[in-house]
């Protein structure tokens, strides 16, 4: 199943102080402005979107955009999965958006819109056609994963499984599941069910340090990498295992 573009989308309390930190990590802006309080950044094959004031609930959210909203959710429907509203809410311009958690509460959000920033003149635009993409990893940074809690790993994995995620790793304390460019990986933890990890795999540890110590950002070092947290307290680790079995995208 084609869920559409996946987009990590983080609630921020100040998006200019955030746009900083990220920009000083390395990511580039592509879409959205600081004046609408609504960005969007890329590094690598990680696209993460600010959001102050917008996300609803104001959490970490999974947002899928321009797929097939309807048909995914009939699909989703029939197979035991329950929207928020029951269904998506449908807009007379072909729009249409909708939300469902899956078992530990982790919203995920379907979005199609023929134009983006449409309540915002100066920023609208016609939203360009989907292509569905697989994004290379950042060379420097390695893989990008989005690291989640998850209470009963096998409820979790059987929800994604219905979604369209596959299994691409496991062990006694985590699965890794994977739908095109989302991948993520559900820790067993019932003690910080909201805390977000992002996570770069595989990448230069060495180079990554000199840089975030060029620039003036604190990290903590790590037996396998090192790890900081941004204005808003979400985590962002580098990792390097150098006896791990390679499973990056392929």
């Amino acid at each position: 199943m084609d869920l559409g573009r996946f987009e990590t989308s983080l609630a921020v309390a100040d998006i200019a102080r955030s746009l900083a930190f990220y920009k000083a990590l390395g990511f580039r802006q592509t879409d959205g402005d600081v004046a609408i309080r609504n960005l969007t950044l890329r590094k690598g094959d990680c696209r993460l979107s600010l959001y102050q004031g917008y996300l609803e609930p104001p959490r970490t959210q999974l947002i899928f955009w321009q797929g097939r909203v309807a048909a995914n959710a009939r699909a989703l429907i029939d197979k035991g999965l329950k929207f928020d509203d029951g269904q998506p809410r449908s807009a007379k311009d072909g729009g249409a958006a909708g939300m469902l958690r899956d078992p530990d509460g982790h919203p995920i959000y379907l979005i199609y819109m023929p134009v983006f920033h449409v309540n915002d003149p100066t920023h609208a635009r016609k939203a360009p056609a989907y292509r569905p993409t697989r994004l290379k990893p950042d060379r420097r940074f390695g893989w990008y994963e989005l690291n989640l809690a998850s209470a009963n790993l096998e409820r979790t994995q059987a929800f994604y499984d219905a979604m369209g995620f596959r299994l691409v790793a496991r062990d006694d304390a985590s699965i890794t599941l994977q739908n095109r460019d989302c991948r993520l990986v559900f820790r067993r933890d019932k003690a910080n069910p909201g805390e977000t990890r992002m996570m770069f795999r595989q990448g230069d540890i060495a180079a990554i340090a000199g840089d975030l110590m060029r620039k003036g950002l604190s990290f903590e070092r790590r037996s396998n990498g090192l790890g900081l947290n941004d204005p808003d307290g979400h985590s962002v680790i580098f990792a390097y295992e150098p006896s791990t079995v390679r499973t990056e995208p392929a």
